[in-house]
């Protein structure tokens, strides 16, 4: 089955300046502590071991937070990109 295709068109602007978005989102990452993940910081776990382990536990990372703002209108892919490079 294919996924319904939704196309994001930049913000119009808010109603004072014109452009962009009013206010500001924040973007997050919550990461609760399973014991596979306590385990691997008291091993001393490098960020790219705790990045991959919690992708395996379905953590969502800064960007696909970022992403999920876009998918709800709330922001766009360029402030998106601009506040996540790395």
């Amino acid at each position: 089955e294919l996924k319904k295709l939704n196309i994001f068109k930049p913000s119009d602007g808010c109603e004072h300046c014109n452009h962009g978005y009013k206010g500001r989102v924040g973007i997050y990452q919550v990461m609760t502590l399973s014991d596979v993940m306590r385990e691997l910081i008291l091993e001393g776990g490098n960020a790219l071991q705790l990045s991959a382990q919690a992708k395996v536990e379905g953590i969502n990372d800064l960007r696909a937070s970022g992403l999920n703002k876009i998918r709800q209108g709330i922001t766009s892919l360029e402030e998106i990109d601009r506040v996540t490079k790395e």
